[in-house]
C-alpha cells in the first residue's frame, strides 16, 4: 500500500466515523414522542444505537442511548431495566467528564423513583442538583428544579414545590424551551389547584395544552387531560372530570403509557364513587389495582436494589484504585528525593535525612489511617441511620398506610348508618395520617446530619399554612431573619426547634383562643432568638401547674444547650422566648 492510498483510506474512515456519530446523535435527539409513534419496539432501536456507538467508541452516544432506553422502560413500567440503563449511562458520563449529562441523568433517575422509593428519589435528585448548581449547568437545572419540585409536592411541602417549579420555569422561558415549559406550567397549576385557586390553574393548564397540541406531544396531552380532570374533580364537577380522565386514558392505552393508565383508572373510580355510581367505581378501581400490582412488585424492587448496590460498589472500587495510585506516586517521589540526597549530602546527613523521612512517612501513614478510620465510622453511622429510617418508612409507614386503606375500604364497602361508628373510623383515619406526618418528620431529621434554616423555614411554614386552614379567624405572622440562611444545625437541634415551635402553636390554638399568633426568629449578636407570642387567654404562672406540653418544650430546648423562658399574663397572652448562644453564625 503506497502513501497516497493510506491517506485516502484514513480520510474515508474519518468521514465514515463522523457520519456514524451524526446518525447516532440524530436518533438520540429525535423527540421521544415521535419515535414511539414510529415503532412499538423503540427499545430495540435504542439498543442498536448503543451498540453502534460502542463499536466506534463513541461513549457519549452510547450513554445517551442508555438514558433514552431507560425512559422507554420507565413508561413501560419496567423499572428494574429503567434503573439499570440509567446507572450505566451515569457511569459513562462520569468517565468522560460530561458533568451536564451526568447531572441530568441523576435527576431523571430520582424522578423515575418518586413513587416507589422517595428516599432514593431525593438522594439521586440532590446528587444531580448539587453537580448542576456547582458547575452552573442551566440546561440540567431546568429539568432538575422542576422534578425536585415534584418531590416536594409529593411530601406536601407546597411552598417549596412552588418555589422550585418557578425557578425551573424561569430558566426554560429564558431559552424558549417549548418542550419543557408545559411541564412547569402544569406543575405550578397543580399547586394552585391544591390551594383552591382554580381559575389561575385553568389558565396555566390551557396554556400548556395549547403548546403540546402544536407539537403533537401525546404524552404531554395525556398528562394535561389528567390535570384538567383533577381540577374539575377538586371543583366537584365530577362529570367533567370523567370526560377529561377518559380522554387521557384513551391516549395512554394507545401508546401503552402504563403509569398514566393506572392513574386515570384510579381517578375515574374516585369520580364515579362521588357520583354514587358504585358499579363503574368498582370496575375502574379493579383495573387500577391490576395495573398497580403489575408495576410495583417485590422482584422488581429487589432487582433495582441489586443494580444500585453494584453501581455504588464500582464507584468505591474506582476511588480506591485512584487512592492507591496516588500513594504509589507519592512513594516514588519520596524515593527519588532520597536517592538525590545520596549525591548531594554527607553520609551522616544522609542517614539523618533518611531517618527523618521515615519518621515523617510513619506520621503521615498514622494520620491517613486515623482519617480513614474516622470516615469508615461516619459511613457506618450514616448507613445505620439510613437503614433505620428505611425500616421505619417501609415497615411502620406501610402498616399505617394499610390501616388508612383498610378504614377507607370498610367505609366504601359498607353503608354505615351508625354515626358514632363512622365518626370513630374517621377519627382513626385522621390520627393515622397525623402519625404518618410525624413519622416522616422523624425520618427527615434522621436522614440529615445537618439541617439548615431554609429547610426549617419550609417545614414551619407548611405547618403554619395548615393551621391557617383550620383556624381561619386567627392572624399568623411568621418571620425568619435572612442572615440565618447560612446557619446549619445538627439534626437533633433542628428537630427539637421544630417540635418546640409546633408544640407552642398547638398549645395556643387549643387552649388560648387567640386572634393573633406570631413567630419571630432572628440573629442577636452571636446568638439566635426565637419568640412565639399569642394574644390569647394567658394564665397565672404562680397558680397554674405547668403541663406536659410546656415541660416537653423546656426539656427539648435544654437538651440542645439553649435557654427557654415563658411569660404569661391572664387576658393579655403568652410569650415563649428561646436563646441559642453556642451556635457559630
Amino acid at each position: 500500500m503506497n502513501r497516497i492510498t493510506a491517506i485516502l483510506l484514513f480520510c474515508f474512515s474519518a468521514v465514515t466515523y463522523a457520519q456514524s456519530r451524526s446518525s447516532i446523535d440524530a436518533i438520540n435527539n429525535t423527540s421521544f414522542e415521535t419515535k414511539t409513534e414510529q415503532s412499538a419496539t423503540i427499545d430495540t432501536l435504542f439498543l442498536k444505537n448503543a451498540r453502534d456507538a460502542k463499536k466506534i467508541k463513541y461513549a457519549k452516544g452510547e450513554a445517551d442511548s442508555y438514558v433514552n432506553l431507560g425512559l422507554v422502560y420507565y413508561y413501560q413500567g419496567k423499572y428494574n431495566l429503567n434503573v439499570g440503563y440509567v446507572l450505566k449511562a451515569i457511569k459513562i458520563y462520569e468517565s468522560i467528564g460530561a458533568r451536564d449529562k451526568q447531572a441530568g441523568a441523576y435527576g431523571e433517575l430520582g424522578y423515575s423513583m418518586k413513587r416507589r422509593n422517595m428516599q432514593k428519589a431525593q438522594y439521586y435528585m440532590q446528587k444531580g442538583k448539587s453537580i448542576a448548581e456547582t458547575d452552573s449547568l442551566m440546561t440540567a437545572l431546568m429539568s432538575i428544579y422542576n422534578n425536585y419540585g415534584v418531590l416536594k409536592e409529593m411530601q406536601q411541602d407546597l411552598d417549596s414545590a412552588l418555589y422550585f417549579y418557578k425557578k425551573g420555569l424561569a430558566l426554560k422561558e429564558n431559552i424558549k424551551d417549548s418542550l419543557g415549559i408545559p411541564y412547569s406550567l402544569n406543575n405550578i397549576g397543580g399547586i394552585y389547584v391544591m390551594k383552591g385557586n382554580y381559575a389561575e390553574a385553568k389558565k396555566l393548564y390551557d396554556q400548556a395544552l395549547k403548546i403540546r397540541v402544536l407539537k403533537n406531544d401525546q404524552i404531554g396531552i395525556a398528562e394535561n387531560n389528567t390535570c384538567l380532570g383533577d381540577l374539575y374533580y377538586m371543583k366537584k364537577d365530577y362529570r367533567k372530570g370523567v370526560e377529561y380522565y377518559k380522554k387521557s386514558l384513551e391516549i395512554a392505552q394507545e401508546y401503552k403509557y402504563t403509569y398514566w393508565i393506572q392513574v386515570n383508572y384510579k381517578s375515574l373510580s374516585d369520580c364515579y364513587d362521588s357520583l354514587h355510581n358504585s358499579t363503574e367505581a368498582y370496575k375502574n378501581f379493579k383495573k387500577y389495582s391490576q395495573y398497580k400490582d403489575s408495576i410495583v412488585n417485590t422482584e422488581t424492587n429487589s432487582k433495582i436494589a441489586e443494580l444500585e448496590i453494584q453501581f455504588e460498589t464500582n464507584k468505591k472500587e474506582k476511588l480506591l484504585l485512584q487512592k492507591e495510585s496516588e500513594v504509589k506516586q507519592r512513594n516514588i517521589l519520596l524515593m527519588a528525593v532520597s536517592l538525590l540526597s545520596v549525591f548531594i549530602a554527607f553520609i551522616g546527613f544522609l542517614i539523618y535525612r533518611q531517618q527523618k523521612l521515615k519518621h515523617t512517612q510513619l506520621e503521615q501513614e498514622h494520620e491517613l489511617k486515623t482519617a480513614i478510620s474516622q470516615i469508615e465510622t461516619q459511613n457506618k453511622l450514616q448507613n445505620q441511620r439510613l437503614q433505620i429510617s428505611r425500616d421505619l418508612h417501609d415497615n411502620i409507614g406501610a402498616q399505617l398506610t394499610f390501616i388508612i386503606s383498610s378504614v377507607d375500604n370498610i367505609k366504601y364497602a359498607f353503608d354505615l348508618k351508625n354515626t358514632k361508628l363512622d365518626t370513630k373510623l374517621n377519627s382513626i383515619s385522621t390520627f393515622t395520617r397525623e402519625t404518618i406526618v410525624e413519622l416522616r418528620d422523624t425520618i427527615w431529621a434522621m436522614n440529615h446530619s445537618e439541617i439548615n434554616f431554609e429547610d426549617l423555614r419550609a417545614r414551619i411554614l407548611n405547618f403554619v399554612e395548615k393551621a391557617k386552614e383550620v383556624k381561619e379567624n386567627i392572624r399568623f405572622d411568621f418571620k425568619i431573619d435572612d442572615e440565618l440562611n447560612a446557619v446549619k444545625l445538627t439534626s437533633i437541634e433542628g428537630m427539637n426547634i421544630y417540635r418546640t415551635i409546633q408544640e407552642a402553636l398547638n398549645n395556643a390554638l387549643k387552649y388560648a383562643n387567640p386572634t393573633a399568633v406570631s413567630i419571630d426568629i432572628k440573629k442577636s449578636g452571636n446568638a439566635i432568638t426565637i419568640d412565639i407570642k399569642d394574644n390569647g387567654n394567658g394564665f397565672d404562672e404562680e397558680q397554674v401547674e405547668l403541663g406536659n406540653g410546656i415541660l416537653n418544650m423546656q426539656n427539648r430546648i435544654s437538651a440542645i444547650g439553649a435557654q427557654f423562658g415563658i411569660k404569661s399574663t391572664p387576658g393579655i397572652g403568652t410569650e415563649i422566648h428561646i436563646v441559642f448562644d453556642k451556635l457559630t453564625i
